[in-house]
This record gives C-alpha cells, sequence and structure tokens, in this order.
C-alpha cells in the first residue's frame, strides 16, 4: 500500500495500481530503443507484475499501532515482507521466466543496502530472504543462459518507470533525476525531460480516500476502507517546459 497525505486526507493506492500504472506508462514509451526490443512483452508483464506479491497484503490492510497509520510498503514488518518478496518472486515463474528474473533483480535492487550485511547474523530474517532471492535469481540467469548485463539493461526500463509511478502516488512534489530522465510532479501532470511518449497523455490511477486519524486497530481501518469509494485520478504525463537544476 502506497500512502499519502492530500487534502487533510490520506489517499491509498493499491501496489498493483501503482505497478499498473508504471506498465501502461511504460506500454507508450518511445525512447531509448523499447518499440522494437525483442523482449519488450517480457519488459512490459515484469513492469506490470512487478509488486505483485503485495495483492494479499493489500487486499488485508494493517494498521502500524506505533503511528496509527496505515502499513505502506515501508513500514510492513520484516517477517510480513519476507512472504510478500517470496510470494511476488515466483507467481509467474513457470509461464514467464524471464519477467520473474527481471522481477528478482528488482527485489534485489530494493534490498542493495543490505546486501553487503546478509551474513552478520543481525537480522536473520532479512538474511534468509536476501539468501533465498539471489538463489532464484541465480538459477533462472543460467536456466535462461542470459548475460547479466542484458538483465541489467532492461531492467532500468523497470526501475525508471516504477519511480515515476512512486512519484505521482506518492504526491512527490521536489524533482527527481533518473538514468538521465528529469521529473517534476504539480499534483496533476508529470513532467518528463527528456520526454518519452508521443504526446501528451492522460492516465487514471484508482485510489481511496479516509480521514487522516490514528486507527486503533485493523479492524478499525477495515471499516473505514468499506466506507470509502473507489476514485480515479486523472494524470496528465507532458514535456517539461524547462529544464531543471541539477542537484
Amino acid at each position: 500500500m502506497i500512502v499519502a497525505t492530500h487534502d487533510g486526507q490520506l489517499r491509498l493506492v493499491t501496489q498493483n495500481d501503482h505497478a499498473h500504472f508504471a506498465a501502461e506508462l511504460l506500454s507508450l514509451w518511445r525512447n531509448d530503443g523499447l518499440p522494437d526490443h525483442p523482449r519488450r512483452p517480457e519488459i512490459l508483464f515484469a513492469t506490470r507484475e512487478h509488486d505483485n506479491g503485495w495483492w494479499e497484503a493489500d487486499s488485508a490492510p494493517r494498521v502500524d499501532l506505533t503511528t496509527g497509520r496505515p502499513h505502506d510498503f515501508l513500514t510492513m514488518p520484516q517477517e510480513i515482507r519476507q512472504e510478500i518478496w517470496l510470494r511476488g518472486t515466483a507467481r509467474n515463474r513457470e509461464e514467464h521466466p524471464y519477467a520473474t528474473l527481471l522481477i528478482l533483480h528488482h527485489a534485489l535492487f530494493l534490498h542493495r543496502d543490505h546486501l553487503h550485511h546478509h551474513d552478520s547474523g543481525d537480522d536473520p530474517v532479512h538474511a534468509e530472504l536476501l539468501q533465498t532471492l539471489r538463489q532464484r535469481h541465480s538459477e533462472l540467469l543460467e536456466e535462461l543462459s542470459l548475460d547479466p548485463d542484458d538483465v541489467a539493461s532492461d531492467y532500468a526500463y523497470i526501475d525508471l518507470t516504477d519511480l515515476l509511478s512512486l512519484v505521482v502516488c506518492n504526491r512527490w512534489l521536489e524533482p527527481r533525476e533518473r538514468r538521465g530522465v528529469h521529473a517534476a510532479f504539480d499534483g496533476q501532470t508529470l513532467h518528463l525531460d527528456p520526454f518519452p511518449l508521443a504526446g501528451t497523455t492522460t492516465f487514471r490511477l484508482p485510489y481511496r480516500e479516509i480521514p487522516n486519524r490514528a486507527y486503533t486497530s485493523d479492524t478499525d481501518l477495515t471499516l473505514e476502507l468499506v466506507r470509502a469509494r473507489w476514485r480515479e485520478a486523472r494524470v496528465r504525463v507532458a514535456p517539461m517546459t524547462r529544464r531543471l537544476p541539477r542537484h
């Protein structure tokens, strides 16, 4: 779950809807050789499915009792995060092995800051997760006889559009830059430079809003979500009119 504050309310976007927005954006991508890429269908599939392990968790959101806010993708307890990533990197293994390899690459990239600590023993749950992810990644890489550099190059598309979607879903208003693409979101329009689409395009992003208050239990949160209406934010993606200064 992605939790952002907007107009005094909590705006909730599921990880699945976040990933679908990233995939919709990438499906219209015209730069970087993607339209003619031989593995484009699997790259798009991996983008859409890169957070599929969160389906179950987002269907039954939990409350962080230390803050009273719904748990998001950063605050979820480590034991549940382990289940999420183990499930999400196995669900499509048989039908889409290459997409699964890209999702594993994503999982390892997200946990990169912990990789050199995996043998420390300070966090055995996290160490077990990393060991399993790396083993699955190595096995698929060998099975598919792929060059690791090609996988890393393909993953760049997912990494970039994942960030762009997070900018919108989290309503991050400060400028961002990744892999040579500058992005700025003003609350309604995502401005990009260089612009990768054929023209300005409007996307729809599902969300729910609930009162910004302290929730006392998972049941309290669930009852509020039952009352909340599903809505759609209209998100324009347009060229940036001026290059933002580098930070």
